[in-house]
């Protein structure tokens, strides 16, 4: 978790949008995101970190509850990162299935850090009912919060259903990805 994500609806967002990022269904890593800093400003920052001892890849997610006590995440910036829902897949009989989670809200945000000028979000346990799907989650909240940024789990209600295996590739986007099949 968290490898895709659906940001395609940015209506709840108060604040003026970077134009370096336009809505998708389809977020993947390396690519600019948005996230919402401590002064309330809505950046755009490159999904991932790629710190100099790492050979190949990089670091997209961070567990919560355990990244404040690694040395690669020292340093670190409080952000948010707005979403409308994301995409976890399950091993079945034919393959991965993906499947589309979300909430009843049409936007959450993240609990994420910024780490030079990129961005890592946190996750967390997953939620009993997705749990077989898979075992973490992105530390989600219906609001940003810089006043009380802990890293204690909001239990919101997630929902999900099987979705299209064409958001396994990144570069497809559209409304079709977030269709129950």
């Amino acid at each position: 978790m968290c490898g895709r994500f659906n940001f395609s609806n940015q209506s709840d967002l108060k604040n003026t949008i970077p134009e370096k990022v336009s809505s998708s269904f389809n977020f993947a890593p390396s690519q600019k995101i948005l996230a919402i800093d401590s002064n309330d400003n809505v950046v755009a920052l490159d999904w991932g970190y790629k710190p100099k001892w790492l050979k190949q890849g990089q670091i997209i997610n961070a567990q919560s509850e355990t990244f404040k006590t690694k040395p690669t995440f020292r340093g670190f910036l409080e952000c948010y990162v707005p979403i409308n829902g994301w995409y976890e897949w399950l091993k079945e009989k034919n393959g991965k299935q993906p499947y589309y989670l979300h909430t009843d809200q049409d936007t959450v945000y993240i609990k994420s850090i910024i780490k030079e000028n990129t961005i890592i979000l946190l996750t967390t346990t997953a939620s009993e009912n997705i749990f077989h799907i898979h075992r973490r989650m992105p530390l989600i909240v219906k609001e940003p919060d810089f006043n009380s940024w802990d890293l204690s789990r909001t239990d919101l209600n997630v929902s999900y259903y099987p979705v299209s295996k064409k958001v396994n590739y990144a570069l497809n986007d559209g409304k079709d990805l977030i269709s129950r099949i």
